[in-house]
């Protein structure tokens, strides 16, 4: 019989009204409530949020955040103030999480976010099991492609660089052996980090399906237009690459098209450059950040999501069209490549840009012309995602590594298996 525990949540991102990272923070402390008593320790943003939200359900909230003079100051040091804003909060938890432990014991600490590596996990140290993650970070740009970046190249290499010395930094390596469980969003992650590591690493992704999308639209049944639309939505970083997808548009695809893509961010005017280089661009409708309403009207006539991201953990929209039945072209690469596989979407590999830009191009065609493929894809796409980005689903994976991380502290609780 399973325990009910008490469980320390630390999540430095978390709203249960936000969106992404955010979300999913609270995501993790709500599912944990259903089955366990929770203390979650996050900052102060969405206090009311989260209190309103933590009502009639297994949750205390902590609120722990820093001075407005520390605040301040890291604000005006740009990304080096932002990395200290993170370590001070965490040497900030870890101060009250001993004093609440002292007095009222946890069974298990879980943090969930940060969803990456480089900030370390500073109450692996309370001497009770400890899961770190889902943690990414590991994901880097495939040789050879840089070209599609950008002016964001060299910037794009000096991550791929700090990320390899963070792995020598003393605090992420004391982490990384502290912790008892790793849960890493995706295999790429995995095998960067260090190998003696890895036997105590366990692949879940960090998306999750939001409770409206549990109710599939058919995919035969969509008000698909006639012409081929095709979208992306979500941050427009340049590891998203999709200068890809405008070459490979830009010689043809052998039927008329349009492009709806959804979203802001820094590689936005990149993009709109290179739209116009080749000769695009007025089929290329770029509509900047937009209400979720107006998306998924947009969603409901689309003939295909496209993701084209050289470096990334996962993939909001991604999700969104699994559980929305639209098929989906994406790299075979890092976190978009393991949310799905070839029954349940159209995974272009990375060998080279010539050969990547002419899958891309042939995933298009085959699309276009085989609306039955699409619908297919869309249909296993969708049992995909109830299977594997359920919260229940994902939850009961993580439930047992509690579970089991508990027998293992502790011989004379009995054990799962």
């Amino acid at each position: 019989m399973k325990q009910r525990l008490r469980i320390l949540m630390i999540a430095y991102a978390c709203d249960p009204k936000g969106s992404g990272e955010h979300w999913l923070g609270w995501g993790w402390a709500h599912e944990a409530a259903k089955n366990h008593d929770v203390v979650l320790i996050a900052p102060p943003r969405a206090e009311a949020a989260i209190r309103e939200a933590s009502q009639q359900i297994h949750i205390t909230y902590c609120a722990v955040g820093l001075s407005a003079w520390f605040r301040w100051c890291s604000d005006r040091m740009g990304v080096f103030g932002m990395w200290m804003r993170k370590h001070a909060w965490q040497r900030r938890v870890l101060k009250v999480a001993r004093e609440i432990h002292a007095t009222q014991p946890f069974d298990i600490v879980h943090q969930t976010t940060f969803h990456t590596f480089r900030i370390p996990f500073s109450c692996a140290s309370l001497g009770i099991p400890s899961v770190w993650g889902p943690v990414a970070g590991g994901e880097s740009v495939p040789p050879g492609f840089e070209q599609y970046l950008g002016p964001f190249a060299a910037a794009e290499a000096r991550r791929a660089t700090l990320n390899r010395l963070c792995l020598l930094s003393p605090s992420v390596g004391k982490s990384l052996k502290a912790a008892s469980a790793i849960v890493v969003s995706n295999r790429t992650t995995l095998a960067f980090l260090p190998a003696q590591y890895r036997d105590k690493c366990v692949v879940v992704s960090p998306n999750a399906v939001r409770d409206e999308d549990l109710e599939p639209l058919p995919p035969a049944s969509r008000d698909v237009s006639e012409t081929f639309e095709i979208v992306f939505a979500g941050a427009c970083a340049a590891t998203r690459a999709m200068p890809l997808v405008f070459e490979a548009l830009a010689s043809g695809i052998g039927t008329e098209w349009k492009m709806n893509l959804a979203g802001n961010g820094p590689a936005l005017d990149f993009w709109k450059s290179e739209a116009e280089r080749l000769g695009i661009s007025d089929r290329v409708s770029f509509l900047g950040n937009i209400p979720r309403e107006e998306l998924a009207r947009i969603y409901a006539r689309a003939s295909v999501l496209v993701f084209p991201a050289l470096r990334d953990s996962g993939g909001s929209s991604i999700l969104d069209a699994m559980t929305k039945g639209i098929p989906i072209l994406a790299l075979n690469w890092a976190g978009p490549g393991e949310m799905v596989d070839s029954s349940s979407s159209l995974l272009v590999d990375t060998i080279d840009p010539q050969a990547t830009v002419a899958g891309i191009r042939s995933g298009l065609q085959m699309l276009a012309t085989n609306r039955q493929l699409g619908i297919s894809l869309a249909d296993n796409a969708f049992r995909r995602a109830m299977e594997k980005f359920s919260w229940a689903g994902k939850f009961t994976e993580i439930d047992r590594l509690y579970q089991n991380l508990l027998s293992d502290h502790n011989p004379k609780t009995p054990s799962l298996e």
